[in-house]
């Protein structure tokens, strides 16, 4: 016997106030969709059969209604404490004074009340901290050494306050050396003789550039931000990482070498590399690329063909009678006869007895899987996107 819709009801009610006992709040309804469909089927919303089985349901507040509760709670803690409080004690509503107000002190001055003052640091402190590590040490501190322990305060307090971007600005800011910039090469002699070393050693790794470069040499940072670690090794010849640079020159040394125009195929045994590698890489079609460094492709990529089925085959049946073809022409002729290659047709009818069976032509016994006219038939009448078994 099926239950009655006061049974199912009650049932509903149950399960609810079931869960509501066991974890002290409402279920959303994303908790319990099947019982959802009840819901809506009886009371037209989760929220009215919240309310109906006695809970209270939640309701979407407006940002009024936040506010004001907000600084309930805000009036409250001072009262019973005397003080404004700090911003870890209410860290369960940070989410909303964020949202609402912006920041943490903002709220508190909407409130009423004076903010804390923010504990800024001067220049000045900043300043004298670098410099009493450097007579400490007798050298110029490095991110790492940005502890408490070591009497410096955390790397981002310098980046900010000396509104610079890296730490060699933030040493140079101050007046100190920056260790990674200790060398008396030039920029060009520097490049120079990194590229003789990583050829003498075939490095292929920072780390080994680290182990092995002599004391006056620049740092494996400065390498890597002036003239790219990648960059050097491909100018060593020690690999052949995947560049903008390092493909234009494959490119243009196998254009060099051929004597004409390579190929895609070409190019990836020259690289090593597959071109769809190339192309995630250039973030752009091969052939643009191509076309950037002022060259022309090898192959274009093929025009669309907009002729509707019925009007490919009367073009194919057309062509192949007006030179001679009373069986229909041959594979070999379709892009010189009709501008069509085979793989337009095929991908249409099948099979090049597919475009003869719907011109009328005689099926051919030559090529691949032969098929029945019938069978050629069921497959035709099948939809684009048939799914196959």
């Amino acid at each position: 016997m099926n239950p009655t819709q006061e049974e199912i009801i009650a049932d509903a009610f149950s399960i609810v106030k079931e869960f509501y006992t066991k974890n002290g709040r409402t279920p959303v309804r994303r908790e319990m969709e099947h019982i959802n469909t009840i819901a809506r089927r009886y009371f037209g919303t989760w929220n009215n059969f919240i309310a109906a089985a006695g809970l209270q349901p939640h309701i979407q507040k407006t940002e009024a209604i936040v506010k004001a509760e907000l600084f309930t709670l805000l009036h409250e803690f001072y009262q019973a404490n005397k003080r404004i409080p700090m911003r870890r004690e209410f860290s369960s509503k940070s989410g909303s004074i964020i949202k609402y107000f912006g920041s943490w002190n903002k709220f508190i001055t909407a409130a009423g009340y004076d903010a804390n003052d923010r504990r800024i640091l001067s220049k000045g402190k900043l300043k004298n901290s670098l410099v009493r590590y450097y007579i400490k040490h007798r050298r110029s501190p490095a991110i790492s050494d940005c502890l408490k322990s070591n009497g410096l305060y955390n790397d981002r307090s310098y980046l900010t306050h000396f509104n610079v971007s890296t730490w060699a600005d933030v040493l140079e800011y101050v007046g100190l050396p920056p260790y990674f910039r200790i060398t008396t090469l030039t920029e060009e002699e520097a490049k120079e003789k990194v590229i003789k070393l990583i050829k003498k050693h075939r490095i292929k790794y920072v780390k080994d550039y680290e182990r092995l470069k002599p004391e006056n040499y620049p740092s494996a940072w400065y390498v890597k931000e002036k003239f790219g670690w990648n960059n050097l090794c491909y100018m060593a010849g020690t690999k052949i990482p995947l560049t903008k640079f390092s493909i234009k020159d494959h490119y243009l040394l196998l254009a060099k070498t051929l004597g004409r125009t390579p190929t895609v195929k070409e190019l990836e045994a020259k690289m090593g590399m597959t071109s769809g590698a190339m192309t995630w890489k250039l973030n752009q079609p091969l052939n643009d690329f191509i076309h950037s460094i002022g060259q022309t492709p090898a192959h274009k990529t093929p025009e669309r063909c907009k002729l509707t089925k019925k009007q490919l085959a009367e073009l194919y049946k057309t062509e192949s009678i007006r030179h001679g073809f009373k069986n229909g022409m041959p594979r070999s002729k379709l892009l010189e006869l009709t501008g069509y290659s085979r793989e337009i047709y095929e991908k249409r009818f099948h099979c090049m007895n597919g475009i003869r069976l719907v011109c009328g032509f005689k099926l051919s016994a030559l090529g691949g899987k032969h098929y029945t006219e019938e069978e050629l038939r069921n497959i035709l009448k099948k939809p684009k996107y048939v799914r196959q078994r």
